[in-house]
């Protein structure tokens, strides 16, 4: 596992470094936006890709009990919850199973409380469904962000579901109990359904994650997206999965996927997700440690660059820095980092209420390039002299 290695992602057609002059208005940038990691997959996954591949026929393929058996696994050993089976709906993909969660489980209309700034997608699964968005913004104190509790439960009088990203995208944050089980116990108390979206619980660095669905308050009342895309780098074999205690909520939950033909899996997705799952286990290990380091590296250099702020993130591979004291507005701040730093990152303002001042970088990537990286943004900096 030679995480230092570079992996040419050039003809590949990937978004992250296809797309840059789509998103940035120039090829000149180092891509460190898009949440994927530019890493090779466990050895495991492409010897499982490989071996089905070599087989000439890729008909229809059915759902069999190692990819079933594999979730549950995980489920046990990585966050110590033990599933059952028919718990599990597959989805083909964790946005569309947010999108569909608003439209089969709330009416046009109906208010839906999401945690800004977040993941842009949660914005537009519930302005896309004409529902109303009801923004309980997280806020930063003594250097952390927390939840406001009493703007939560006021919100929750007026919502029917809540849509919950945990760990957090774009903040890192990872949750505590007492965390969990003050917005469980509110979410039961107003008849709000919880949507948990917990694609990064597997890469987490402090604390751990602890899947909401297993607090007694919430799990009748949440289904749980899952996937191992964002762990395991394979986001572009789209393989995902709800966990649903419920029985009469799965069957609605699952209804809407049969409804729109989305229920049939791919023979590369059900290989990929058991081979990750049963297979990768050090793989995981080793990318967890690559990462702390390469977070540490960021943090370090940014000494040198005070008005750049790191946030305390606790997991994923996403570095939200606090650009406030730079004094530029949010045009300018993303103009800085493309044509001084020629670095393409995600805008704070993208994420919503809250991102103002703020820009996301992606730290997956070989130490190599990101020493380049840190190096632009030095020199920029010092150019401007802040």
């Amino acid at each position: 596992m030679n995480f230092d290695k570079i992996v040419s992602r050039e003809e590949t057609h990937t978004e992250k470094y296809d797309k840059r002059i789509e998103k940035f208005g120039t090829e000149d940038v180092i891509p460190l936006w898009v949440a994927d990691m530019d890493f090779p997959s466990s050895q495991a996954i492409q010897d499982a890709l490989i071996s089905r591949i070599k087989h000439p026929i890729y008909g229809y393929t059915d759902y069999y009990d190692a990819y079933f058996d594999s979730i549950k696994r995980w489920m046990q050993k990585a966050h110590d919850w033990e599933i059952q089976r028919e718990w599990i709906t597959p989805i083909n993909a964790i946005v569309t199973g947010l999108n569909l969660a608003v439209e089969v489980l709330t009416k046009r209309g109906d208010g839906v409380i999401i945690q800004p700034p977040i993941y842009p997608p949660f914005y537009s699964a519930v302005k896309n469904q004409k529902r109303i968005l009801l923004e309980n913004e997280l806020k930063i104190i003594d250097g952390r962000y927390e939840i406001d509790f009493e703007d939560f439960e006021n919100k929750a009088k007026d919502a029917k579901l809540f849509v919950f990203c945990s760990p957090h995208n774009p903040t890192g944050k990872v949750f505590s109990k007492d965390n969990l089980e003050k917005l469980a116990y509110i979410c039961k108390q107003n008849g709000v359904i919880i949507i948990s979206d917990e694609v990064h619980a597997d890469l987490v660095y402090e604390n751990n994650h602890i899947p909401i669905a297993t607090l007694d308050d919430a799990k009748d009342i949440t289904i749980t997206l899952n996937a191992p895309s964002k762990t395991f780098n394979v986001a572009g074999i789209v393989s995902a999965y709800a966990i649903i205690q419920n029985s009469s909520l799965k069957k609605q939950y699952h209804e809407i996927f049969q409804r729109y033909s989305l229920v049939q899996p791919t023979p590369i997705s059900l290989c990929t997700t058991v081979a990750a799952y049963t297979q990768s286990d050090e793989w995981l290990d080793a990318l967890l440690i690559y990462l702390k380091a390469n977070l540490k590296y960021i943090k370090n250099r940014l000494v040198k660059m005070p008005k750049i702020k790191p946030m305390d993130i606790e997991s994923t591979f996403l570095l939200w820095l606090n650009c406030k004291e730079l004094h530029l507005d949010d045009k300018s701040l993303e103009a800085f980092f493309i044509k001084d730093a020629k670095l393409g990152l995600n805008t704070g303002i993208s994420f919503g209420r809250g991102g103002e001042g703020f820009m996301r970088l992606n730290f997956a990537v070989p130490r190599s390039i990101l020493e380049k990286a840190m190096n632009q943004i030095e020199e920029a900096y010092t150019k401007r002299v802040f």
